[in-house]
């Protein structure tokens, strides 16, 4: 698999920098941990700071253009969307109470 990071942006205010990357792979298209892994390695990011946050590749072609979001430090990391931290498996999906749900019937 190969990363491109076409470009990246500083963004101060939330202490992150977003990148925009090109990935070429060869079969199917890989999981968000195997892109975390290669943009990471490609950017010197910390792993457990690197946040995807969308991947998408064209139907019959071997490349995929992805946006990540490396964070500076841990307390920067909290600003991010809480499902994409599930999807990538860094924080653990909120079960609803069951008296929540049962008051909706």
């Amino acid at each position: 698999m190969d990363v491109t990071i076409k470009e990246k942006r500083e963004n101060p205010s939330l202490q992150r920098q977003e990148l925009f990357c090109e990935v070429s792979f060869e079969k199917a298209m890989p999981s968000r941990k195997e892109l975390r892994e290669a943009i990471a390695a490609a950017s010197g990011s910390p792993l457990e700071l690197l946040v995807i946050v969308s991947a998408k590749g064209g139907f019959g072609t071997c490349k995929a253009e992805v946006k990540a979001h490396a964070y500076k430090s841990k307390e920067a990391f909290s600003v991010e969307r809480k499902h994409l931290l599930v999807r990538d498996g860094l924080a653990e999906k909120q079960k609803k109470s069951q008296a929540k749900s049962k008051g909706k019937k």
